[in-house]
């Protein structure tokens, strides 16, 4: 905030340039720096690639960020667009937040989004209370997300959204800013309430419905957008096997399962 009586209208210099310097003008300063386009593209990458980028990648984001007038939206086209953000070491190696999880999940399930209570309550399961991060530097993520709580909770919520089946006035918590009577009594007014369940029509092909490999292989497709690991495929496939003419039901169950493996932790 600029406040004309307590500012220095004297001459200064700062980082080369002199003269009657505001706080823009010494932000400018900062940011013509070219170190500072190779700080901000190398946190970007970090933020979304999972891993810092080699110095050689780094010297061609800058170059381009500086090259866009420091503007982030062509930087993040391109950055998106590389070659070098789809490599191995890249796919899949960052495990999904909370937030990452259940808005990700509801897109590909082409599912409705719980109820905010419930969205809210159900993050705070997962070890994200939204608005309420434990610092200012906000969560550590990656495999902090990843604990023995945690992990059971994804596995139970993928009923919730996969198969809904899950009451929603047991996805209501006590968190440690909660009213337990007030917490009662929403749970009491949203007893019969039931949330999320897949529309497995709007979803999988008929053909696909009917022929498990089909089903299996689209699973992968539209969950993982990679293979399962052959253990856990084989114990997909004898699942599905133990079912005649799979329904409705068998298919959730099905979701549920592969939202219930390693490789849907990940993204």
């Amino acid at each position: 905030m600029y406040r004309p009586f307590i500012h220095d209208n004297g001459e200064k210099t700062v980082l080369g340039k002199t003269g009657n310097l505001d706080g823009d003008a010494f932000i400018a300063q900062i940011v013509a720096l070219p170190q500072s386009a190779t700080y901000i593209t190398a946190k970007l990458w970090n933020f979304f690639a999972g891993e810092m980028p080699a110095p050689e990648l780094n010297a061609e984001l800058a170059d381009f960020f500086r090259r866009s007038g420091n503007n982030f939206k062509p930087f993040m086209r391109m950055m998106f667009s590389t070659e070098d953000f789809y490599s191995p070491s890249v796919v899949r190696n960052e495990i999904k937040s909370p937030v990452q999880w259940l808005i990700g999940s509801v897109r590909m399930l082409e599912c409705e989004l719980p109820p905010p209570l419930v969205s809210t309550n159900l993050l705070r399961s997962l070890g994200q209370d939204i608005f309420a991060p434990p610092n200012v530097k906000g969560w550590d993520g990656g495999i902090a997300w990843i604990t023995t709580n945690n992990l059971i909770a994804r596995y139970n919520q993928s009923a919730l959204l996969a198969q809904g089946d899950m009451a929603i006035a047991s996805s209501l918590a006590v968190g440690p800013n909660k009213n337990p009577a007030r917490v009662k009594q929403m749970q009491n007014r949203m007893r019969n309430m039931r949330a999320g369940g897949v529309n497995v029509e709007k979803i999988l092909t008929e053909q696909e419905r009917t022929n498990k490999e089909l089903l299996i292989a689209s699973l992968e497709k539209r969950l993982l957008q990679a293979p399962l690991a052959e253990a856990r495929k084989k114990s997909l496939r004898e699942f599905l096997d133990s079912k005649n003419d799979l329904d409705e039901g068998d298919i959730r169950d099905a979701i549920r399962l592969v939202m219930s493996t390693q490789e849907y932790q990940v993204t």
